[in-house]
């Protein structure tokens, strides 16, 4: 089997995959630190800081490594989307529930970080009428990824869901192609 454009594509997944996976260690870790009562007041506090900071740095460095992948991708590469997921309470509660990179079928869980900042450039510091904020970016997103895709809408998906009980609340998942976060970039 040959080396092709799609198969450097895939393998540079496969790399986010494992930084993201690497990610995700690091915040268990520091999960467990704050429940462990064991551990030393002073140890707890080293541990802490020592990981936050290597936690950041690696953040940071999955962040530059999808942007140089978005750089790279070219027309006749495999899919690479970007999926956000939302939470709305009120008129004051907005976070990012999931952040996740697909590569056509294939999922990683990235640093809610990416979504979040991306929310905060979507709606802005006022969270009211954040849902029709996302619905015309997302509108305006699906309009100009139709015209570079020449009709093909597949890749584009709003789902909203709006909760009554027990207290009213939005869910929104927003797929989109992941050449968004070059329009929009964001950092960490």
């Amino acid at each position: 089997m040959g080396r092709t454009a799609g198969s450097t594509l895939r393998e540079q997944f496969l790399t986010l995959k494992v930084m993201a996976n690497t990610i995700r260690s690091q915040e268990q870790f520091l999960m467990m630190i704050d429940r462990e009562q064991i551990i030393p007041d002073m140890a707890r506090r080293l541990s802490k800081e020592a990981i936050s900071s290597d936690l950041i740095s690696n953040k940071r460095v999955l962040l530059d490594f999808l942007y140089n992948m978005l750089a790279r991708t070219g027309p006749y590469e495999p899919e690479l989307d970007i999926e956000f997921h939302y939470i709305i309470i009120g008129k004051e509660f907005f976070e990012v529930d999931k952040s996740i990179l697909w590569l056509e079928e294939y999922e990683i869980a990235i640093p809610f970080e990416i979504g979040d900042k991306l929310g905060k450039i979507i709606v802005g510091e006022d969270v009211t009428d954040a849902v029709k904020k996302i619905m015309t970016f997302y509108k305006a997103a699906e309009t100009k990824f139709d015209r570079e895709h020449f009709g093909n809408l597949d890749r584009c998906s709003l789902l909203i869901l709006e909760e009554h009980y027990p207290q009213s609340s939005w869910h929104i998942r927003m797929r989109l192609p992941a050449k968004i976060l070059n329009d929009y970039p964001v950092s960490i």
